[in-house]
């Protein structure tokens, strides 16, 4: 039977987007949440068996997202990222996130620009965001793995960017964009 080191564990729970912390990892093993062996020693680190770390990752998603006979790809990747997002919400109920980003005017422009947009719509979207300060002088957004809080919506980031901002930027564009066509 493989068994996987704390860190080995980290990066698999890590790529299932359970956990972006390995000291999670670590409380989980110590409280029994995954079962796994304690280590002897402090050299030592804990070890986990495949089994109980798949039966840890199934509790944390839907078990059709592992049965491959009876969904599609599509149906597994929505039920997925509706796990995900019942996870993201109540980690964003303890107020926790990763980080945030301060919008600054400059930068949005330049993705207006990027994107071939107006300069009228680079104004309403101005105006818009900049509504969007959460208690502080400048507006920022707050973000917690793939996705940012941004009107009480839970919006995913564009994935075609490295920087972070960028990713925010961009999907922020795109959703504010596609709120004003609707109406």
């Amino acid at each position: 039977m493989k068994m996987y080191s704390v860190e080995e564990a980290f990066e698999i729970l890590k790529a299932y987007k359970i956990t972006t912390h390995m000291e999670s990892v670590r409380r989980w093993l110590r409280n029994g949440t995954i079962q796994g062996e304690a280590p002897l020693s402090r050299k030592e680190g804990w070890r986990i068996s495949e089994d109980a770390l798949y039966s840890f990752i199934r509790d944390r998603t839907p078990d059709q997202a592992f049965d491959s006979n009876k969904t599609t790809n599509v149906v597994k990747e929505e039920i997925k990222e509706k796990a995900r997002a019942e996870m993201w919400w109540e980690i964003v109920r303890k107020n926790i996130f990763e980080d945030y980003i301060e919008l600054k005017k400059t930068r949005l422009q330049e993705c207006v620009q990027h994107k071939g947009y107006s300069k009228a719509f680079e104004k309403q979207l101005w105006e818009e965001v900049s509504q969007h300060t959460r208690g502080y002088s400048t507006p920022r957004i707050p973000y917690l793995l793939d996705a940012f809080l941004y009107n009480n919506e839970r919006i995913l980031m564009e994935q075609d960017f490295e920087e972070k901002e960028e990713c925010i930027l961009f999907a922020l564009l795109e959703h504010v964009r596609k709120k004003r066509t609707q109406k």
